[in-house]
């Protein structure tokens, strides 16, 4: 079945003359997106098949599986050596499994279509799974995972939020830039919203958009984190109840979309993640 898995190496912009050689990577421990500690920002483990070296990536995306077949997918990049400062170039995308015999069959009416079931997850496992990468001189600027939660009530339920408001969140953990302290745990990150769309009838889910947040450094310096942030009615359904709950939401969409409603004391589960250049 991994076999089958889309695997796409797609080289960055920029790279230099440097002859490219290719890496071929396996990881160090399972990986799989069951595994609810594994979200955006988090740092996976890879070892180089021909050396046994330590390699690090980075989850950029993550995107849980569904109901009605909807596949579980993940991005990795930021490939480096973790003992030197050698960078992979790269990024690795994999979706799960499609279910694809229960699919023909529903085609072709030989079973009634099912929407409880649940999509395929990824599985990486230590050497059965290896992946290919490239190694060159070419350095290229690494971005730093900055995990935020909200911090006050975010709710679309009465129409209280408008464009230009501030948001605040906070951030779920210190922030290290260059080996160094850059930003504390639970700072304040206050992110102007730059778009509204109020939920409607038959999948039309309420939604806010960022683009902007600003926080301040340890050392009080005001920054600028540039990263484009949707919060979605339907997407936050996956950290505000169990399973089966969760499906009676999704289904519910079909007649009236989801309202956004995070309240921290209640979701604290809901994690959201911006990128720091």
């Amino acid at each position: 079945m991994l076999k089958r898995l889309i695997l796409i190496c797609i080289l960055l912009t920029g790279i230099s003359s440097a002859e490219e050689v290719p890496v071929t990577i396996t990881p160090l421990n399972k990986i799989t997106t069951a595994d609810k500690n594994l979200q955006a920002g988090t740092t996976v483990e890879f070892k180089d098949v021909a050396t046994g070296e330590l390699v690090t990536g980075l989850v950029k995306e993550i995107t849980p599986n569904g109901f009605a077949g909807e596949q579980a997918s993940i991005l990795i990049n930021n490939f480096k050596y973790k003992n030197s400062d050698k960078i992979l170039n790269g990024e690795i995308f994999i979706k799960g499994g499609e279910h694809k015999k229960y699919q023909e069959m529903a085609e072709t009416g030989a079973v009634p279509v099912i929407g409880i079931i649940r999509g395929g997850e990824v599985v990486l496992k230590p050497e059965k799974t290896k992946l290919t990468l490239f190694f060159s001189d070419y350095i290229n600027s690494e971005d730093t995972p900055v995990q935020i939660k909200p911090a006050q009530t975010i709710s679309t339920c009465y129409d209280e939020i408008e464009v230009g408001d501030k948001i605040k969140f906070i951030s779920v953990k210190d922030i290290y830039k260059n080996r160094k302290l850059y930003i504390k745990k639970d700072t304040p990150i206050y992110g102007t919203v730059d778009y509204v769309s109020e939920n409607g009838w038959y999948y039309d889910n309420a939604e806010l958009d960022f683009k902007q947040f600003k926080t301040k450094t340890v050392d009080g310096e005001i920054i600028t984190i540039n990263t484009p942030l949707a919060i979605n009615g339907f997407d936050i359904l996956q950290y505000k109840s169990k399973r089966i709950a969760q499906f009676f939401n999704y289904f519910g969409t079909a007649f009236r979309g989801k309202e956004i409603e995070i309240i921290p004391e209640q979701d604290k589960n809901v994690i959201f993640t911006l990128w720091l250049k």
